[in-house]
């Protein structure tokens, strides 16, 4: 019954119609030779897309390792010369004065009738 409803009605003159256009002989060679008409194609168009969408998989791929490289030693000593050097004390009392010097803590405004939350 499922293929009874799929089915469009048509008059013998318009079934010839449809026969004899390009729909008509691709559906009735569809029946016969669904493989050829339908599958091949199909799977012909997903192989040669793959090989075309290679290119920008390649692409993004070259961008990651151009972030990722080797240097060489003259790059490793021009990048360690340029750093100085630490000294966990200095760092702990350079940071224990940071924080108290250029703010005061200040009370927030209270709107009206809410609590002040005092204990």
């Amino acid at each position: 019954m499922g293929e009874l409803d799929s089915k469009k009605f048509r008059s013998k003159r318009q079934q010839a119609a449809y026969d004899a256009s390009l729909a008509g002989r691709y559906q009735k060679a569809l029946k016969k030779n669904s493989f050829l008409m339908f599958g091949l194609p199909f799977l012909t168009f997903m192989g040669l897309a793959s090989y075309w969408f290679s290119s920008f998989t390649a692409i993004r791929y070259e961008q990651r390792d151009k972030k990722v490289q080797e240097i060489s030693e003259e790059e490793i000593l021009n990048i360690s010369s340029k750093r100085r050097t630490v000294d966990v004390k200095e760092e702990y009392y350079r940071l224990q004065g940071l924080g108290e010097e250029d703010w005061e803590p200040k009370r927030v405004p209270r709107m009206k009738g809410e609590s002040e939350n005092v204990f």
